[in-house]
């Protein structure tokens, strides 16, 4: 199967922190690596969001230039996701040639359609100011929970997504100023009449999603679609490719989606093969995940879909259309202290930061087992401390060592042939247990799939406790140890997705390659190498319980 895997774009305008990885980067990673695993052919894309009233925001409080921002910001974005493991095939930007020319592609198809049209709408302005006031430049209080300070184009407290004219006592970001509202001439996006398509959509693609993504798509639609504006008065974005709209931009909630595309794209030319994009985006079968946080619900089971099926086929020689998400995953919000997590705000713990402190596995594993899969999740560093004593090392990681040393010191790491034949039933567990964690991972139940592989630690743990081998005579301490070795071929398969370090480490300790060939355990037995090496890599760093 061809699964594309996309994931959501972050904005370039400072350090990604905790919640983001919890909630969208690493369940995208983890399902990318069991697709893999698995046999698909994975593209999983995404990139640094560059356009857009946050960057414009961010730039100015920095005194430097939107671009020179977020090209800044972009660098360090991508270092960091590489350095906690996030396996992108393409990681890339929306400040791109490539980028510019999918976006405005996508447009005019849609304006060829009939479904871009121009009309006026009441937008925010600054009177001390003499300037308009786009989305993040405008603050006042949510219409719907009535919280001070929501955005012009999202309440952090409740989620909603704005439109500046809809805030309760609006006032300008910069000067404070009371904001009035003017009517302004935009482009709108007809989703009114991409209603019934966006409607069958839903009928066919939601009842795999979890509850909560369905309700909210359902209850936009329920409201009514209705037209949305899709450009602004900025000078910073993708330029509107029509005639008398240069002081325009096509707004960042029109382009970022796009990148999606742009992305596999620009993947596709980088390799030197234009049309590989095809297979993912116009093949029949393709299926596409997106991974992302429950604030961007709207975009990617309305937004997007109607973008997707309001533009038609790509180009005549497709004779199909661009393939809508088949799953979209998001997730609730990591907490910390009682609140949600925010860049913009500057509420949370830093990706970096965090690594620092207790290294890429430690992380990866206590966020596998702490995801807002179905609610908002607090985070405390005791329980990350916690969970890599209790599980990354006393499960995945410990099992492995304790029985590669005992087979090295006594046995000379070689497994008993006779043993590893009669182990039937511990490798029909081991395939079942293996089985398990694959479907949870295919479901994006990460915890469950940390629970299986935690199962089987524990397992091996339980059966060291009750033969103690390190008391038989040798015949009978070989034959046990031999018959743990296919529930730890199991660990190194089932959590290399999760932790790839740890779970290459305990896959070396028993002579076979870091990284699994499929996800399947080998007929061979392993055999153990040499002396064992210590069961878990961590940083010079403090514990997650002292004071940095």
């Amino acid at each position: 199967m061809d699964v594309f895997i996309g994931v959501a774009w972050p904005y370039a305008s400072g350090p990604r922190h905790l919640g983001h990885l919890a909630g969208v980067y690493l369940p995208a990673d983890v399902a990318a690596r069991y697709h893999r695993l698995a046999g698909d052919r994975v593209l999983m894309v995404s990139g640094s969001d560059q356009h857009g009233t946050p960057i414009t925001v961010a730039a100015e409080r920095a005194g430097l230039s939107p671009g020179a921002l977020a090209d800044r910001e972009h660098e360090r974005t991508a270092a960091t996701f590489a350095r906690v493991g996030v396996s992108f095939d393409h990681y890339t930007r929306t400040a791109t040639p490539r980028h510019h020319q999918v976006v405005q592609r996508l447009f005019g198809r849609l304006h060829e359609r009939g479904l871009v049209e121009e009309a006026t709408a009441p937008a925010a302005w600054c009177p001390r100011e003499g300037r308009s006031l786009p989305d993040r430049y405008v603050e006042g209080d949510c219409p719907a929970c009535g919280t001070p300070g929501a955005r012009g184009d999202q309440c952090d407290a409740c989620g909603r997504t704005l439109d500046p004219d809809e805030l309760r006592r609006p006032r300008c970001r910069r000067c404070g100023a009371p904001a009035e509202l003017r009517r302004l001439r935009q482009l709108f996006l007809r989703l009114d009449l991409l209603q019934p398509q966006v409607e069958r959509y839903l009928d066919g693609h939601q009842g795999g999603w979890r509850p909560f993504v369905g309700r909210e798509a359902r209850g936009w639609l329920r409201a009514g679609l209705r037209p949305r504006a899709i450009t602004r008065d900025l000078d910073w974005g993708v330029p509107v490719p029509l005639p008398g709209w240069r002081d325009r931009r096509l707004y960042v909630w029109f382009d970022a989606v796009i990148g999606y595309l742009s992305a596999s794209v620009e993947w596709a030319a980088l390799r030197g093969d234009p049309d590989a994009w095809r297979r993912w985006w116009q093949g029949e079968a393709a299926r596409h995940r997106y991974f992302i946080g429950k604030d961007n619900v709207w975009f990617h089971t309305v937004w997007w879909p109607a973008i997707l099926l309001g533009a038609g086929p790509w180009d005549a020689a497709a004779g199909r259309g661009l393939r809508p998400p088949d799953d979209v995953v998001a997730s609730h919000h990591l907490t910390l202290a009682g609140g949600r997590m925010s860049a913009s705000r500057g509420h949370g713990l830093g990706i970096d930061e965090s690594l620092d402190r207790v290294g890429v596995d430690p992380l990866r594993h206590a966020l596998c087992a702490l995801t807002p899969e179905t609610a908002d999740t607090e985070l405390e560093w005791s329980r990350v401390e916690e969970l890599t004593a209790s599980g990354l090392l006393g499960a995945v990681a410990g099992p492995a060592h304790r029985v590669a040393t005992l087979l090295w010191r006594r046995f000379g790491g070689r497994p008993d042939p006779a043993a590893w034949t009669a182990a039937r039933a511990e490798r029909a567990t081991a395939a079942e247990a293996l089985e398990a964690a694959g479907a949870a991972i295919a479901a994006a139940e990460l915890r469950r799939a940390l629970q299986v592989v935690h199962g089987l630690g524990r397992a091996v743990n339980r059966r060291l406790a009750a033969a103690e081998p390190w008391r038989l005579p040798d015949p009978e301490a070989h034959r046990e140890l031999t018959r743990l070795l296919p529930l730890l071929d199991a660990v190194g398969v089932a959590a290399w997705p999760l932790v790839p370090d740890t779970a290459g480490r305990v896959r070396a300790l028993l002579g076979r390659p870091p990284t699994p060939t499929g996800w399947r355990l080998d007929p061979t037995p392993p055999a153990v190498p040499g002396p064992s090496a210590p069961p878990l890599r961590r940083p010079d760093a403090p514990s997650p319980g002292s004071s940095r």
